[in-house]
């Protein structure tokens, strides 16, 4: 905002005014004077302009609008002090009028005096309240001192009268955008832009706006037009790569982004947004190098450390993904994510005590997950824990059919009926055979184990009719065909001994379940040291059982932003910190850039006591939004925690740079400065504080400070 353009569009009024009331006064000689002097001011002739008006005024001191003229010239040349020397006597001369304290604070709003340009705009408006154009004035001044809410009254006051002032109508909405109210700047920017398409210029707050309002592809437009006239600005080519990134364009984005850092590497807390980028764009060395030059400067950040993980496990390079897996949970041992991911690793490891430890810590978190289900059985089952296995593959089946876990439940219960016919609970291993043959009527392996236990229980004649069916599953199957031919002959030597009549008795064969039953589709895996060598499907199904599945998720409905943030906050109220900081994770995942869900995040951390964490998600915070007073104040409460009163203070003054009207930061200064032993700071602060504080409790707080202090 250009405080000469209001004081000029102001001073035309005054002058002309002004001008009616002098010729009344002055003499003849003192008024031709003064002809002469705004002859030489037409012609730019300043000096001269001067030195003839101070001639008049030797002639006609008691003159009110000679010493207005003088001022106005000694304004036009810059020599503000001397201008303001000059109202000053033109106002005891005349100090009713309105105009002269609206030329008064002018100059102190162009020197920078805006709290003595306040008063001198009100002194105006107090003998002069219909003059509406004086409420551009004390909006402005209002703007510059930060007094945001007073500002956007002013403005629109003045707007109900003027409403096609540009100027006026641009300023209100960045008043609107640093008093965070980004969608009603955003509003009030695109009716001023409609309005006047070639006369805009403020495209740089526009968008900014549109950027903090999720409006990516607008706001790239409107960035990349503030940065033809500031090429140099980093902050908005920072939002202009973060715009890209979030609307997918990529490649604009990594353009942006080599841009701003060939402009200044040192912006690291950038890296972290730009290595996510990088592996996307499957440029995963670059991202690994982005993570690790990030890390150097944030080594607490989990999701940094997570994020590495990720592009390591994209490269098939378990190892190093799970050694950044295993320091993200070290950093962060709440996030559910990185759980996963560890058990996964695990997993593929064949690892299998520790990917079922971490199956188990998510499970905490998302108990009905029927992915981290599905792979806690898959865990169980190559760890020979059948029974466990076949419970929650049961359980799976009952929410959604699904054929690989199917397989699963089927290779399950035949390696347990194997184990059941090692320990020779043969009437326990018929059921689990059974099972499985009616999951996969197909499987020799199935009808094998069958067979052996029924042959076990002296159940001959279904014994050899399983046999018989497991030989023509798998007629190249050696064992089985042994198998076989050794019962036949068992059992013609047993019939040959058996009286004449006797042996012509026929039994009455029984029916196999397994002959009822449809058939399910694939082999299931089956244990390899007591089954037959497996083949075809049964030998894709054994390799498998150390992999992780990718398996259909159940019919539920998906979660949103809204729904994880509603949980992080029910969480949050029942103070179950951990739970809240994880659903928060989860919908940062929807709105990566979002504010609110960042800034819940590190006061959870805060709460939680986890400094370093907290201090992270505050920085990048300030990243996404510089002017976010609430992220600085808390992180200068954090660095206070931690005693480093150097810097809370640095980061307690940008708030009350930000936000004069920020009580609780003069307090906490006061705090501060106190433990630094600075006292007279201290009681600064403190007095500052109580002239904001309404509450009575906490005036009877500081007021007991300040006479501790006193004392």
């Amino acid at each position: 905002m250009n405080n000469k353009k209001f004081f000029i569009s102001i001073f035309a009024a005054v002058t002309a005014i002004s001008m009616l009331q002098a010729e009344a006064k002055m003499t003849k000689e003192a008024h031709a004077l003064y002809q002469q002097a705004c002859n030489y001011e037409y012609r730019s002739d300043y000096n001269s302009a001067i030195s003839t008006i101070q001639k008049a005024l030797v002639i006609n001191g008691d003159d009110a609008m000679l010493y207005t003229k003088i001022a106005g010239l000694y304004s036009d040349i810059g020599r503000y002090q001397d201008a303001l020397g000059a109202y000053k006597k033109a106002i005891k001369l005349r100090p009713n009028d309105a105009f002269i304290y609206i030329s008064i604070g002018n100059i102190l709003q162009t020197m920078g005096d805006y709290e003595n340009a306040y008063n001198s705009y009100m002194q105006a408006q107090q003998i002069y309240p219909e003059y509406k154009y004086n409420y551009l004035n004390l909006a402005n001044v209002e703007y510059f001192r930060k007094n945001y809410k007073n500002a956007i009254e002013y403005y629109n006051t003045f707007l109900s009268a003027y409403p096609d002032h540009q100027e006026a109508s641009e300023n209100l909405a960045n008043v609107y955008y640093a008093n965070n109210q980004p969608d009603k700047a955003c509003d009030t920017f695109a009716d001023v832009y409609k309005k006047y398409p070639t006369a805009f210029k403020d495209y740089a707050n526009y968008g900014m706006a549109l950027y903090d309002t999720k409006q990516f592809q607008a706001a790239s437009e409107m960035l990349e037009k503030a940065l033809e006239n500031r090429p140099d600005d980093e902050a908005l080519l920072a939002k202009l790569a973060l715009s890209y990134q979030n609307m997918e364009e990529n490649d604009k984005a990594l353009a942006a982004f080599q841009k701003l850092f060939e402009k200044n590497p040192k912006l690291v807390a950038l890296k972290f947004d730009y290595a996510n980028l990088l592996g996307n764009m499957d440029k995963n060395e670059e991202a690994i190098e982005q993570y690790k030059e990030y890390l150097t400067a944030y080594p607490d950040d989990a999701d940094a450390y997570r994020n590495l993980g990720l592009v390591y496990k994209k490269m098939d390079n378990n190892d190093l993904a799970l050694f950044n897996f295993e320091k993200s949970y070290s950093k962060d041992s709440s996030n559910v994510e990185t759980k996963k991911e560890l058990a996964l690793c695990y997993h593929k490891k064949l690892d299998y005590t520790n990917a079922l430890k971490y199956y188990d810590l998510a499970l905490k978190s998302e108990p009905d997950n029927y992915e981290l289900l599905a792979n806690k059985a898959l865990t169980l089952h190559a760890m020979d824990n059948y029974v466990a296995a076949i419970e929650i593959y049961k359980t799976l089946l009952e929410k959604q059919s699904n054929d690989r876990l199917i397989q699963n439940l089927s290779a399950a219960s035949i390696a347990y009926g194997y184990d059941l016919l090692d320990k020779q609970d043969y009437g326990q291993a018929i059921l689990y055979f059974e099972d499985a043959i009616e999951l996969s009527p197909n499987e020799a392996s199935a009808y094998f184990g069958f067979a052996e236990a029924n042959n076990k229980m002296g159940c001959t004649d279904i014994a050899l009719s399983s046999y018989e069916k497991a030989v023509s599953l798998a007629p190249g199957n050696t064992e089985y065909n042994n198998a076989l031919k050794d019962f036949k002959n068992n059992h013609k030597l047993a019939s040959e001994t058996l009286p004449a009549e006797e042996s012509a008795v026929q039994t009455t064969p029984v029916e196999i379940k397994a002959t009822e039953v449809k058939t399910t589709g694939e082999a299931p895996i089956t244990k390899a040291e007591t089954a037959a060598p497996a083949s075809g499907a049964v030998a894709a199904a054994e390799a498998a059982k150390d992999t992780v599945e990718k398996l259909p998720q159940v019919n539920e409905q998906p979660a949103t932003y809204d729904s994880l943030i509603a949980l992080g906050d029910e969480a949050y109220k029942k103070q179950q910190y951990n739970e809240a900081i994880d659903y928060y994770t989860k919908a940062v995942v929807f709105k990566p850039q979002d504010k609110v869900t960042m800034l819940k995040i590190a006061n959870t951390y805060k709460l939680l006591g986890n400094n370093t964490k907290a201090i992270s998600f505050y920085d990048k915070l300030l990243i996404i939004d510089p002017k976010n007073t609430d992220a600085y104040f808390n992180k200068g409460l954090v660095l206070a925690n931690q005693k480093n009163y150097d810097d809370c203070v640095k980061c307690f003054e940008k708030v009350i740079e930000l936000s004069p009207d920020y009580p609780y930061a003069y307090y906490s200064l006061g705090l501060a400065y106190e433990q630094k032993d600075d006292t007279q700071k201290a009681l600064e602060y403190y007095y500052l504080y109580a002239g904001l504080e309404k509450d009575e409790k906490m005036l009877n707080v500081v007021n007991q400070k300040i006479k501790s202090l006193e004392q």
